[in-house]
């Protein structure tokens, strides 16, 4: 059974592609990590028709909260984020890049997911402030 991870427009940090005078498309699994990568990098609650989409982590960084705990906040927010996508059927890691810890407000994140076509997938994303 194949498994569709849908279609999009294809996006260069933010921006829309074109080529040859045409928007350019992303698919299948590439279109889920482009998703995936999206709802992380969206503010949580900022999307007016969903607002339950994106990465709620603002008070992690703007609280009085040690590295550890902020980390471990991090953590779970990216399970509950990511996990919500149907196309995501378990997050397995989430790994810091901890030569990043110099900068508090932005950290490099590794995520391992299996897709429900049950593939692995690593997303490498910026989460910060």
């Amino acid at each position: 059974m194949s498994t569709s991870f849908g279609r999009s427009l294809l996006l260069d940090d933010g921006d829309l592609v074109v080529a040859d005078g045409q928007l350019r498309e992303v698919e299948s699994v590439a279109n889920l990590s482009q998703a995936l990568t999206l709802r992380v990098l969206t503010p949580f609650g900022s999307d007016p028709f969903n607002t339950g989409y994106g990465l709620d982590i603002g008070r992690i960084f703007t609280g009085p909260n040690p590295l550890s705990v902020a980390k471990q906040l991090v953590q779970l927010n990216l399970v509950r984020t990511l996990g919500t996508d149907p196309r995501v059927r378990d997050v397995r890691q989430v790994v810091f890049d901890d030569a990043q810890d110099q900068d508090r407000r932005v950290w490099t994140v590794r995520v391992e997911l299996d897709t429900v076509a049950g593939d692995p997938l690593t997303l490498l994303v910026d989460v910060g402030v």
